[in-house]
């Protein structure tokens, strides 16, 4: 770390910033180059543009899903459009829904994106959001125990971040009361439980390649499984009711089109070999970061649990306290570092019972939407600060900056 002068001026008070990111700029996501156009994406692109098959019978799709199913330990795995899309299909799948009759009530933790409950909602499933683990932000075993009556059905642990959930905790309830778990992987790739990828840990796990993603085509999903029943009906509540390997004018099933582009399966084709590496370089950043705040009073950097063997850093999620920092807010903080340089976001500001869409839905439809005692979620939601996984495919001097710019506020 560079040292930072006591009576230097932050740049908010028109001081010099830590880092001038028009002359330094962080790592862009995702890391396009020309020369990866040349050599891999634009003949894969090209391929499926010549041979005219750029969606039915979807080899390429087929093809990628069983890829990111392999990289996950799973047997199967179906691209979809969306990570949104994916928690549907995984949740018909799991449930044996066609997305019409009413469905029974899943469990979520209340500090997750809105795609946790929105997919559920959307295969007439009901809600209990429920408390958080106060040290990994994770869905808390003892809050779903608590959460459990006749109509649950399933459990839906969000992995935020990348940090894994304890899912041998949440399987033993699972297993104990007849439900199904269905994970949310969208921000873990590569995250490992036990020496596990997350995924298939449960009954099915759903992941997203939204532009933000570690894995990333713009927009997409797949949902990864052991189970073969839960895939076929997966695929069918994808392909308009249809079954794996069957005739294009046979239903057995209602199903929905949630169909994909070769492209997009070409594109993850050709991204997913370098998953391994960006996630390694992004760990080893992580606690190259977490041990130099350690130093820094106010600030409790990530802390991973006994069962995480590798976290999928997809948020740097840390804590601040503002009495360390003499009083300064916490909203206050992140525009102190906006302004010395460091991207860096508040993440969620609240329960996400509290946010404009489920809160209207939980007033016009009360019997869809139950929100249990939630402290440590609130208190997560005052305190956390993010910071952006392409910020940890940087340098660890890129890593010292925003520790010295952290240094910078709290001395003034």
């Amino acid at each position: 770390m560079a040292l930072v002068s006591v009576s230097e001026k932050l740049a908010l008070e028109g001081g010099t910033p830590v880092r001038d990111t028009a002359k330094k700029p962080w790592p862009t996501w995702p890391r396009n180059t020309r020369e990866e156009w040349e050599d891999r994406i634009e003949p894969a692109l090209r391929k499926v543009y010549l041979q005219t098959v750029e969606g039915l019978p979807a080899p390429r799709g087929e093809a990628f899903g069983q890829a990111l199913a392999a990289y996950c330990d799973a047997r199967y795995g179906i691209l979809m459009p969306h990570g949104t899309d994916a928690i549907s299909a995984a949740v018909a799948g799991a449930l044996d829904l066609d997305g019409l009759g009413d469905a029974g009530e899943i469990i979520i933790p209340n500090y997750t994106f809105i795609a946790t409950a929105s997919a559920p909602l959307s295969t007439r499933c009901s809600l209990a959001l429920v408390d958080i683990n106060p040290v990994c932000f994770t869905l808390h075993p003892k809050a779903v125990e608590a959460a459990i009556t006749s109509q649950t059905v399933g459990i839906l642990p969000v992995h935020i971040g990348g940090h894994p959930a304890d899912m041998d905790g949440l399987n033993a309830i699972a297993d104990r009361h007849n439900l199904v778990v269905i994970e949310d992987c969208a921000q873990a790739h590569g995250a490992e439980h036990k020496g596990r990828k997350v995924g298939p840990l449960g009954h099915v796990g759903a992941y997203s390649f939204q532009s933000s993603k570690n894995l990333t085509s713009g927009e997409g999903g797949c949902i990864v499984t052991n189970n073969r029943e839960i895939r076929d009906r997966a695929y069918a509540f994808k392909d308009v009711g249809r079954r794996p390997g069957g005739e294009r004018w046979e239903y057995p099933r209602h199903g929905w089109n949630y169909r994909t582009s070769e492209y997009t399966a070409a594109l993850l084709l050709q991204r997913l070999p370098g998953l391994e590496a960006q996630t390694r370089i992004r760990n080893e950043n992580a606690a190259y970061l977490s041990k130099a705040l350690e130093r820094i009073e106010g600030i409790t950097p990530p802390r991973h649990q006994p069962w995480v063997t590798r976290h999928g850093c997809h948020l740097y999620m840390m804590l601040y306290d503002p009495e360390a920092f003499g009083g300064r807010t916490r909203d206050a903080f992140v525009k102190a570092l906006q302004a010395e340089g460091i991207p860096s976001t508040p993440g969620y500001k609240r329960p996400l019972t509290d946010e404009g869409a489920l809160k209207t839905v939980s007033q016009q439809y009360p019997h869809l939407v139950r929100r249990l005692p939630c402290p440590n979620v609130e208190f997560v939601c005052n305190h956390s600060v993010w910071l952006y996984q392409s910020m940890l495919l940087g340098t660890q001097k890129d890593m010292d900056d925003i520790v010295d710019a952290i240094a910078k506020i709290k001395q003034r």
